[in-house]
C-alpha cells in the first residue's frame, strides 16, 4: 500500500486535490503580462498544471489536467542552515545534505522536460491572446473577456503527450508594437501560428503577408508553420471562406486549421498539432538541406498559382 501511494505522490489529479490540502486548480491564476505557467508554491513544493493528451484512431483526446510537483530548491539549503548542538550530528546531517542533493540531481535528470518556444503572429484582434489563455487549461475561457486583452506576453503550457512532457514557451507581442522581422528575429520560434479572423479580411491578407515573408525568408524551410483561421463561431459574420483559408496553406506549404477560442473549438487539437510540427522540424530541416533550391522553385510555382498534389494541410501531425 505504501508503494502505491507513493506513485501517487508527484502527480496528482483533480479529485485527489479537491480532496486535500494542496492547492485546487481552480485557486492558479492565469500567468499575465510576465508570462510564466500556472503554479502555486506551497512548503517548498510547487504545483503547476499539466495538461494530458493521446493520439488515437479516432483523432485527439483530452485526458484531463493535472496538478504536479517540483520542490523548490530552497529545500535543499534548510538542512545546511540547522544550528548543530555536536560536531557528530554536524557531519550526519551533511551526509544527509549531500544524499539529498545526489538524489534531487537523479530525480532532475530523469525529469527533464524540454522546452520549445511557439511564436503567434497575426493582425491585432484576431484572437492570439485568447487562443493562449485556452491553451493553458482545459476549463473553458470566455474568448470574449475583455481581462484577457490584458493577458498578452509569454506564457508556458506544460503537455503530456502519450506519455512524453513537454513545455511550451507561448510567445504574443502584441502586433502593433512589433513587427514580423523583429519578432522572428528575437525570438526565433520553433514553430509559427499564423492567426487571421475569418470575419476580417484585412487580417486574412495580413496572414498572407506573414506566410510570405516567413518563406523568403526561409523559417518555412525549417520549422513548422501553422495558418489558423479563428472566431468560426462568428459564422454569420464570416467574411474569409474555408476554401480560401485551405487553399492558401496548400500554396504555401503550411498546416492549416480553424478554430474558435470562444467556443474551444478544435483548440485541443491545435495545441496538440502544434507540439506535434515541433517534433517534425528535425525531418523537416534534413529535408531542406537536401533539397533547398527545388523547395524554393516549388513554393514559387505555389505562390504563383501552380496546382500540385500536397499531402492534408489539415493534418497537423504530418509533415
Amino acid at each position: 500500500m505504501r508503494s502505491c501511494k507513493c506513485m501517487h505522490l508527484n502527480e496528482l489529479t483533480l479529485n485527489d486535490v479537491m480532496n486535500d490540502v494542496t492547492p485546487m486548480l481552480a485557486d492558479t491564476k492565469r500567468s499575465g503580462a510576465t508570462g510564466g505557467e500556472e503554479s502555486e508554491i506551497e512548503d517548498g513544493v510547487e504545483y503547476y498544471r499539466l495538461r494530458s493528451f493521446s493520439i488515437t484512431a479516432n483523432g485527439i483526446y483530452n485526458l484531463g489536467d493535472s496538478l504536479k510537483t517540483r520542490r523548490s530548491r530552497s529545500i535543499n539549503s534548510v538542512t545546511s542552515s540547522t544550528s548543530c548542538s555536536s560536531t557528530r550530528e554536524s557531519r550526519l546531517l551533511s551526509s544527509a545534505s549531500q544524499l539529498s542533493d545526489m538524489e534531487t540531481g537523479e530525480e532532475a535528470s530523469n525529469e527533464r522536460v524540454t522546452t520549445y518556444k511557439v511564436g503567434m503572429l497575426g493582425a491585432s484582434e484576431v484572437g492570439k491572446t485568447a487562443l493562449t489563455a485556452q491553451f493553458t487549461t482545459s476549463e473553458y475561457i470566455c474568448a470574449y473577456d475583455a481581462s484577457l486583452d490584458e493577458e498578452y506576453g509569454q506564457k508556458s503550457v506544460s503537455v503530456m503527450l502519450d506519455g512524453q512532457e513537454t513545455e511550451l514557451e507561448i510567445i504574443d507581442h502584441p502586433a502593433a508594437e512589433m513587427s514580423v522581422e523583429s519578432f522572428c528575429s528575437t525570438y526565433n520560434p520553433d514553430v509559427y501560428v499564423v492567426v487571421y479572423s475569418v470575419v476580417d479580411r484585412r487580417s486574412f491578407k495580413a496572414a498572407e503577408e506573414t506566410l510570405l515573408y516567413l518563406w523568403k525568408s526561409d523559417y518555412m524551410a525549417t520549422r513548422g508553420v501553422i495558418l489558423v483561421g479563428n472566431k468560426v463561431d462568428l459564422e454569420r459574420k464570416r467574411e474569409v471562406p474555408s476554401v480560401v483559408g485551405r487553399h492558401l496553406a496548400n500554396n504555401c506549404g503550411c498546416k492549416f486549421i480553424e478554430t474558435s477560442s470562444g467556443l474551444a473549438h478544435h483548440v485541443d487539437e491545435l495545441l496538440v498539432g502544434i507540439l506535434a510540427q515541433i517534433k517534425l522540424n528535425p525531418q523537416r530541416d534534413q529535408a531542406a538541406r537536401r533539397h533547398r533550391s527545388k523547395h524554393r522553385r516549388r513554393i514559387l510555382k505555389h505562390l504563383l498559382g501552380f496546382k500540385r498534389k500536397t499531402k492534408s494541410c489539415e493534418n497537423l501531425l504530418v509533415l
